[in-house]
């Protein structure tokens, strides 16, 4: 369906109804003026003949005018009929005497007219009658005077009216149309602009439409193919730094491996032979997670999800008790007291998945980096204010407040730490936490060294 189509077909088929409309109209109220000076015509005629009656030797008699039959004269040659007689008792005094009476319903008043159509001698004939009383003899006491004529002139003049105003509209309507036709070719114009314009761009070019010269309601349309042209850019963006984080991420394990696995190949030695493989099972492991962090990053990245998923409530408390008691194995064999809290119910509305893994990355960070003997403390409560808080406490070497910032950037690890990790936990959990509208914030913990993470959510 094409869009010029669509704006003729409402612009010209109502067009072309109100010109039959207002046609209709025009022709009948034409043809009404035109009757009702026909009308007066007849009416004059009728006046003229009932001015020639007179009473002559006790008998009436009619000087019937020659300008009561002139004035109904017309090119369409008309007939003319006509009687004068009275009404009271009946009788002819001149005229037709089979011309049709006046309706009965239309009750004729003295001196008013009553106009009606009638039949006669085949013809369609259009009629006055009027009624004068007479006073000068007792022959007669209502005077009835009727002239008719034949519709060759109404009809004639209705033809004419029909023709010229027919054309002169059907004229202007072709005009109206033409006009519209050209105006709606002018206003496509801008769209055939930005048509040509994409057309014209490379296969990678995602740059947002201009704006410039587009009407005014096809503006949200392009700002909304703008919109989804920047989701699609930032989902390519995210694609693109999730392939150059893994190639260079993955480079230096995956040739670790392959030296190790050579390694074990030349060794003739049972026991440094299963040494070597111990440290592929090792690396495996580090690998393993390695890759389980990038795909966690890529999947909490906003830009990188064509549809989000679907939002539910949360239990946090559930959900971080979960996160413990799986982490509660790794703790124990780093000698690591794994504690938690969770008496005042905290939900929000969020992606489960996601969720699970900032609370996973957070304890996980917490116990790589607490030294043997340490303690985590993982706390679910609501502060003051109503909002659901996750807070992981630990008692290790803490992080500079000059660093606090730069721990969340993608793959950067604190000096001199001697944990094991590619430095992508943080980045995730802060991804994670603004997709979920939260606030994450470093701090100290209220006794001793070490570190204190809040993650606070929106009511």
């Amino acid at each position: 369906m094409r869009l010029r189509s669509v704006l003729l077909r409402w612009l010209l088929v109502p067009l072309i109804t109100l010109w039959a409309i207002g046609f209709r109209i025009h022709y009948v109220r034409t043809l009404a003026l035109a009757n009702e000076a026909y009308d007066r015509t007849l009416l004059g005629s009728a006046l003229a003949m009932a001015e020639q009656v007179s009473v002559r030797d006790g008998r009436l008699g009619v000087d019937m005018p020659d300008a009561a039959l002139e004035m109904l004269e017309s090119q369409a040659q008309d007939r003319i009929f006509y009687r004068v007689g009275c009404l009271d008792p009946p009788s002819a005094v001149n005229g037709y005497d089979d011309l049709p009476a006046p309706p009965p319903a239309s009750g004729t008043v003295d001196g008013q007219p009553v106009f009606f159509d009638a039949s006669y001698r085949g013809e369609l004939v259009r009629m006055v009658a009027l009624r004068r009383p007479l006073y000068d003899t007792p022959l007669c006491r209502q005077l009835l005077v009727q002239v008719g004529e034949t519709l060759g002139a109404r009809q004639a003049l209705s033809r004419r009216v029909l023709l010229d105003a027919g054309s002169l509209q059907l004229t202007l309507v072709a005009m109206a149309a033409l006009l519209i036709t050209l105006g709606v070719h002018r206003g496509l114009l801008p769209l055939r602009r930005i048509r040509d314009e994409i057309r014209a761009r490379g296969q990678g070019d995602l740059t947002p439409i201009r704006l410039e010269g587009v009407p005014r309601e096809v503006a949200p349309l392009i700002e909304a193919i703008n919109l989804h042209t920047d989701r699609k850019r930032r989902l390519n963006e995210a694609h693109r730094q999730f392939i150059a984080d893994a190639s260079h991420q993955l480079k230096t394990p995956l040739a670790v491996l392959k030296a190790q696995a050579a390694q074990a190949l030349v060794q003739q030695d049972v026991r440094a032979m299963r040494g070597i493989v111990q440290e592929i099972h090792d690396s495996t492991d580090a690998t393993s997670r390695m890759v389980h962090q990038l795909l966690a990053l890529a999947r909490s990245d906003p830009a990188a999800t064509a549809t989000q998923d679907l939002v539910e409530p949360v239990d946090l408390v559930d959900l971080a008790r979960a996160v413990c008691f799986d982490l509660l194995t790794p703790a124990l064999a780093r000698g690591i007291e794994l504690g938690f809290d969770g008496e005042t119910p905290a939900t929000t509305p969020g992606q489960p998945l996601l969720l699970r893994e900032l609370v996973a990355n957070l304890v996980d960070n917490a116990i790589r980096y607490t030294p043997a003997g340490g303690e985590v403390a993982v706390t679910v409560r609501r502060d003051n204010a109503g909002h659901a808080c996750i807070e992981v406490l630990d008692n290790g070497p803490g992080i500079a407040p000059t660093e606090r910032e730069a721990v969340f950037e993608r793959f950067h690890r604190l000096h001199g730490s001697g944990a094991d990790g590619c430095g992508l936990g943080l980045a995730i959990v802060r991804q994670i936490a603004e997709r979920h509208g939260a606030q994450i914030e470093l701090g100290d913990p209220p006794e001793g060294h070490g570190l204190r993470v809040s993650v606070r959510f929106p009511r």
